[in-house]
């Protein structure tokens, strides 16, 4: 799939999307591939009309959510790409305008149920393999899986995240109880977050934290082991052996620290223009599964990324 129709598709047939922005790099970007655009500042102003269908992609230092916003869109659909929560500098946006090119949301979502549906009629611990290394997640009878989309369209009045498309995602239960991660896994890449309305508080936190794996990446001393035991991080070494567990828990929230707060399958196939280089949300989904620890208020969600583990029992 080629020349975005993938992402035009999402939305209802008369309304190209608007692409609604912050940053002048991702404005200027997609106008050059064919896009209207049309800046944040304006809409909330009511400088321009509300789009029927828009990709609102937030990059610039602000507090969301933004209540005039909010207002301006409340009739339209809306994919939300957070751009701000990962990065956006020039290089971040052009990765994500030449990834959205071809991302085939269709094939996602029905990769997307297909996963679904396996958890949900799965009664042994689902079982991941990946070069020699093993990981068990015993599932609970109370799971919590986050928003998945299961369908390639977005209707008007909805704001739907891209990654709800992309992925299956299961999160703590309030009890702790839903699943439970034992075993290794290995990870090529990570992709590392903070939520919009925490920015300015977990936004520099979520910052060292990239600077600190990304400088690991560029050494060479990845992929990463992630070692797990009863959901908690035991190590996280390196490829030389090195244990970086310590340097990198105090970069994560208090609650949860050092407990796996995301188990998902990703709903992208593995693909070799994937840049382990760029903090980018469209790298979390790529292929396989990947672990998170944080929970991105005031600290770092990391995602741990294992783009081709196998998941036993799952068609790839």
């Amino acid at each position: 799939m080629t020349d975005f129709a993938g992402v035009r598709g999402l939305f209802p047939a008369e309304a190209p999307p608007t692409v609604i922005s912050d940053s002048p790099a991702v404005l200027e970007r997609f106008r050059g591939g064919g896009f209207s655009v049309a800046s944040i500042a304006d809409l909330a102003a009511g400088a321009v009309t509300p789009p029927v269908s828009a990709v609102l992609a937030p990059a610039a230092p602000a507090r969301h959510p933004m209540p005039a916003l909010n207002a301006a869109l409340r009739e339209s659909a809306v994919l939300l790409v957070p751009l701000l929560g990962f990065a956006s500098e020039d290089r971040a946006v052009d990765y994500f305008f030449e990834r959205l090119r071809s991302l085939d949301f269709a094939a996602a979502c029905e990769k997307s149920r297909q996963s679904l549906e396996f958890i949900q009629h799965q009664k042994e611990p689902v079982a991941i393999g990946c070069q020699g290394r093993e990981l068990r997640v015993a599932l609970g009878e109370t799971l919590d899986v986050f928003a998945p989309k299961l369908a390639p369209a977005i209707a008007r009045g909805e704001c739907i995240s891209i990654i709800q498309f992309l992925e299956i995602a299961m999160v703590p239960n309030d009890a702790y109880d839903g699943f439970t991660v034992d075993g290794d896994l290995l990870c090529e890449g990570v992709s590392i977050a903070h939520h919009l309305h925490a920015h300015f508080e977990a936004g520099p936190i979520a910052h060292k934290a990239w600077g600190l794996l990304q400088g690991e990446y560029a050494a060479g001393r990845f992929p990463l082991t992630l070692s797990v035991r009863d959901s908690a991080v035991v190590s996280i070494r390196n490829a030389r052996g090195e244990d970086l567990l310590d340097r990198v828990l105090p970069l994560t929230d208090p609650v949860y620290r050092g407990r796996i707060t995301e188990f998902a399958i990703g709903s992208l196939d593995p693909a070799a223009t994937v840049d382990w280089s760029v903090n980018s949300q469209l790298n979390e989904p790529a292929g396989g599964v990947h672990l998170g620890l944080g929970a991105g208020e005031t600290g770092a969600h990391i995602d741990f990324v294992s783009p081709r583990a196998t998941v036993a029992g799952l068609a790839a």
